[in-house]
């Protein structure tokens, strides 16, 4: 009875070996075959043809009080901002993509300051909105072996559009503006790309250095009720105007993600 014993289970243990694809080896080849199908992978090799669509947020938001300079005492001052793009391009090499791009934003100001020694009030308020609109090219260079991290530069031309209202109050009497600007250029903006899925990427760019040209008409209006003197009333005008900006400013940077296929 032992010698019968012993040798079943010799058999079962000689099978189980020599049978590796029956239960015990079809489980091991599932289990490997599950790992391989989940395994992560970033990263994305930019050539000719792949598509992308993207787009970045940046905003700006400031509140002080009771600030004291040399010939102006602020009160208050109460900022709220915001700019999103949104951008499409395709690859025409390796690594370098031509696009266009959309531009939204918005801008708020409240501002109360006291002038020569708090004998001269004035509070200003405006609010404005932007839109735009953008062709570029863009240049990615690789900074990891495994496509996951880029240095980008993206060389622009845009057209913008702000239009937007503005009140003044000094002392009692109350003048309202009304601005269109229109406005065109050149912007470099360079930025990081970084993949965390082989098709999706997070995006920091920031507009380090313009060139623009700009032509605004401001209307100005006043109360039928309390119209200044001529001499204090301020007649319509059209500004035009050159700038090259080279400053840091936090609506010029822009976070966000990028689908790439």
């Amino acid at each position: 009875m032992k010698k019968t014993l012993l040798l079943l289970f010799t058999g079962v243990l000689i099978a189980n070996v020599c049978f590796g694809g029956s239960e015990f080896g079809f489980l091991k080849q599932k289990n490997d075959t599950l790992s391989n199908s989940t395994k992560y992978s970033a990263g994305k090799q930019l050539t000719k043809g792949v598509w992308s669509l993207g787009g970045t947020l940046s905003a700006k938001s400031n509140s002080l009080s009771n600030i004291d300079l040399l010939l102006a005492d602020v009160e208050t001052f109460e900022q709220r901002a915001f700019n999103l793009r949104l951008e499409g391009s395709y690859f025409i090499k390796e690594n370098m993509s031509v696009g266009l791009g959309l531009q939204f934003g918005e801008a708020k100001n409240n501002l109360v300051v006291d002038l020569l020694n708090n004998s001269f009030q004035r509070e200003i308020r405006n609010f404005k909105r932007n839109y735009g609109v953008v062709g570029f090219i863009k240049n990615h260079i690789p900074a990891s072996s495994n496509n996951v991290f880029f240095i980008t530069n993206q060389t622009e031309l845009f057209y913008g559009y702000e239009n937007g209202p503005s009140e003044t109050y000094v002392s009692n009497s109350l003048e309202r503006k009304y601005s269109v600007k229109h406005s065109m250029g050149l912007n470099i903006r360079p930025g990081i790309l970084i993949f965390f899925t082989d098709n999706f990427a997070f995006d920091i760019n920031m507009g380090v250095l313009g060139l623009s040209f700009s032509k605004e008409d401001v209307n100005y209006t006043y109360p039928p009720n309390n119209i200044p003197s001529e001499n204090d009333r301020k007649k319509n005008s059209r500004n035009k105007s050159t700038d090259l900006n080279l400053k840091f400013d936090l609506l010029r940077v822009g976070f966000g993600f990028s689908y790439y296929f």
